[in-house]
């Protein structure tokens, strides 16, 4: 083979090799701006979700605190007023100081995307560990402690006058628990703010 021809091989060779890599350098570009683009979005999809449920535990620690004041000054008070009231009917209607218990639910459809889709591999480990506890706190508040309070709360039992010393101990342990979560639950939203500035107006 002639030594011109040997070159223009060569070369074309090498154009061939460069576009084939210029290629697959352009598709990793476009894959990695796709990928960034549904972190981001991700991203703003949880900490709105969060912003929201700050909002309701907000709301709910204000209303869930005053329950929990009613139910120890209930106790600790055999002439409450709110007891007398109680007390009134040939039934217990614990509505008088639980109504409207939970008013909204803790999202978590944003995260449970993030999940299914696997972006959060693309998530700074720190924050995946962060975001973890959240939801299994919102989680173990929702599925558990709140069950708990339903549990009492429509028990048959419940309603006797007879038991109205023990359903009142039973209510004032939930609503403990349920008051410290949510204290808990804010507080650590409230440091995953401060971490990551990620969190806008919460």
């Amino acid at each position: 083979m002639k030594k011109p021809e040997l070159k223009r091989l060569t070369r074309e060779g090498l154009m061939i090799v460069f576009s084939v890599l210029f290629a697959l350098f352009i598709s990793q570009l476009v894959d990695d701006n796709k990928t960034r683009r549904q972190k981001d979005q991700a991203l703003d999809h949880i900490f709105k979700e969060l912003e929201t449920n700050k909002g309701t535990l907000e709301r709910w620690i204000a209303k869930h605190g005053k329950i929990e004041s009613d139910i120890s000054r209930m106790i600790e008070d055999p002439n409450d007023s709110m007891r007398l009231v109680l007390t009134q009917s040939p039934r217990l209607d614990f509505g008088v100081i639980t109504s409207t218990f939970i008013d909204a639910l803790l999202g978590d459809t944003a995260w449970e995307a993030a999940k299914s889709t696997q972006i959060i591999s693309e998530f700074d480990f720190n924050l995946v560990e962060d975001l973890t506890r959240i939801y299994g706190l919102q989680k173990i508040i929702m599925n558990n402690t709140v069950e708990k309070f339903s549990d009492v709360y429509f028990d048959r039992a419940s309603h006797e006058p007879a038991n109205l010393e023990s359903t009142l101990i039973q209510l004032q342990l939930v609503m403990n628990e349920i008051v410290g979560q949510e204290g808990t639950l804010i507080y650590l939203l409230e440091v995953l703010d401060q971490k990551f500035g990620e969190l806008k107006n919460i």
